[in-house]
């Protein structure tokens, strides 16, 4: 902040607590060198958020002793370390065989975001897990190991290995006839627990012995075809 950011700050400090404001000329002048020496590398308004005026604003809210410059710096301090972590170096564009002018390039954009000029460019990770066509060759997710120490938490995705590992039909491929549940979600039953709403449903375990035999039968339809 340049001196008049600063002067700006604590005129703002002094409006919502006079005990920061000084009836003295000299005190506030020495007051002012004080908080532009600590503050000169601290911006008044930055990306990702940053507001000095807010950080004053929070510390008069919910700290009972008066505010000092150091309460402004530390605080960017912190803001300035998370936006670093988040900075990848992006490649810049500059010719990467110019040694020199790539090194200046990477400073340049890392001075931009320890200053809060520019917001830091952080690596896009991948999410939603791989492609289909990338699963169908890696196969499954989990080592079976772990897919078996699971199992207990995850009974429907568990059945549904078991019966593909076995040969047998998938039975949540196809929905329920008995209690309408819809391809791909458990057997569902009424909840019958004293105080349930009526009307409200929990999932079954297993599946209907109807749901099954209409599983098989689709495959008999698709072997036959």
């Amino acid at each position: 902040m340049n001196p008049a950011e600063v002067a700006a700050l604590l005129a703002y400090a002094g409006e919502l607590d006079p005990r920061t404001a000084n009836a003295d000329a000299e005190e506030a002048a020495a007051q002012l060198r004080r908080w532009c020496e600590l503050l000169q590398d601290v911006p008044a308004v930055a990306v990702e958020g940053w507001d000095a005026s807010a950080v004053v604003r929070r510390h008069i809210a919910s700290s009972p002793w008066p505010i000092i410059a150091a309460d402004v710096a530390r605080p960017w301090a912190a803001h300035r370390r998370a936006l670093l972590a988040r900075h990848t170096d992006p490649r810049p564009a500059v010719d990467p065989d110019d040694d020199r002018a790539y090194r200046d390039a990477i400073r340049e954009q890392r001075a931009a975001v320890a200053t809060g000029q520019a917001a830091p460019n952080s690596t896009r990770q991948l999410t939603g897990g791989p492609a289909a066509s990338v699963a169908a060759r890696i196969g499954r997710a989990l080592p079976a190991a772990a897919a078996e120490q699971l199992a207990e938490y995850r009974p429907v995705r568990a059945a549904r290995e078991a019966a593909a590992a076995a040969g047998r039909p998938d039975a949540l491929a196809v929905g329920c006839d008995w209690c309408h549940a819809p391809a791909g979600e458990p057997c569902r039953r009424r909840t019958l627990a004293p105080g349930a709403q009526a009307g409200t449903w929990s999932r079954r375990r297993t599946v209907h012995p109807t749901r099954t035999d209409k599983a098989a039968a689709g495959r008999r339809q698709e072997s036959a075809a």
